[in-house]
């Protein structure tokens, strides 16, 4: 081929269309934009995906879960003030209101119990008895209900109580009534009560519980005694208020053992009567009768004269009483 002949051929070549396409650039534009969309769509949702990661992390650190709630503590119970060491005759509790029928306070302490007695007047006198315990006491505690004991709840002030009786239907169990509830300081009070004849003595009885207060009180005394000996331990401690039977307003009587020995003071108006056993040596000085009388002097250790020489009367005046009864 001559190069004039290759030159026309190149000529014709460049002047001729050219081929079609093999690629349909439509359908590559749809398909790319599909692809785009696609690959757009995946990438705002895997920013999302991050940005929500990242916005529960933020919240897990800044806005962190309260800790759990501290168990809940219940109020421990206030201490009980110790008992004073020069008085022998001591009160867990006293009275606040008492209804009309009750005329004086007596209280007791010792082997016989400790005890607040709100007392009337007359042979068979109304009588409410509180005492506090330790523990909370069996149901019939003196074994004399005449049968089976049940509780009968009731609120007594801010706490649950119950009433001891025999029949659930008559809380107040004919007339011999029980009354118990938890004292604020752990323990346990009861008020016992008989020969009350009041309307509606339920609710009687219940604002007497309510009124009670718990507290050690050293209960006023019309004598002090000087130089107790060593081995005297308290036996019985009371200050009685029963003038239909003791022909005397009032009578204090303390009783103690030593070595086997029991000694016993008491102190009343001119025209009581003396307690205790063995006979009793008595003087009366300051408008008071005391009287001391012990069944085993040897034992005791001191006279019954030796003891009476002991003791101060403090006079029939009770504001001038003193809860400081014993001294070395």
């Amino acid at each position: 081929m001559t190069d004039h002949e290759l030159a026309t051929k190149l000529k014709e070549l460049a002047d001729a269309p050219a081929p079609p396409p093999r690629i349909d650039l439509d359908r590559a534009r749809r398909l790319g934009g599909r692809r785009r969309r696609a690959r757009t769509t995946a990438l705002v949702v895997g920013c999302a995906a991050v940005v929500t990661a990242a916005g529960l992390t933020a919240v897990s650190v800044f806005r962190t879960t309260p800790p759990p709630a501290p168990p809940a503590v219940l109020p421990t119970p206030a201490p009980v003030a110790p008992a004073p060491t020069d008085n022998p005759l001591v009160a867990k509790a006293s009275f606040g209101w008492l209804p009309e029928p009750i005329t004086g306070i007596e209280y007791g302490a010792g082997g016989h119990g400790d005890y607040a007695l709100a007392i009337g007047r007359g042979d068979l006198a109304p009588m409410i008895w509180l005492a506090v315990y330790d523990q909370e006491p069996p149901l019939d505690r003196r074994h004399d209900m005449g049968g089976r004991a049940v509780r009968v709840p009731v609120r007594v002030g801010d706490r649950d109580g119950y009433w001891v009786t025999t029949d659930a239907r008559d809380p107040l169990n004919q007339g011999n009534s029980y009354l118990r509830w938890p004292t604020p300081d752990g323990r346990w009070a009861e008020l016992n009560a008989y020969y009350l004849a009041l309307p509606d003595l339920q609710q009687v009885l219940l604002r007497v519980a309510g009124e009670v207060k718990f507290a050690n009180r050293a209960v006023p005394l019309p004598l002090h005694v000087t130089g107790l000996p060593e081995t005297f331990r308290v036996a019985d401690v009371n200050l009685w208020r029963r003038p239909d039977t003791d022909n005397v307003p009032w009578r204090a009587v303390l009783q103690y053992s030593s070595n086997g020995a029991l000694a016993t003071i008491t102190v009343t108006l001119p025209g009581g009567r003396a307690d205790g056993l063995g006979t009793p040596v008595c003087t009366t000085k300051n408008g008071l009768r005391a009287c001391v009388a012990i069944d085993h002097p040897q034992a005791a250790g001191v006279t019954s004269q030796e003891l009476l020489n002991r003791i101060t009367l403090l006079g029939p005046d009770e504001s001038k009483w003193t809860t400081h009864v014993i001294s070395p």
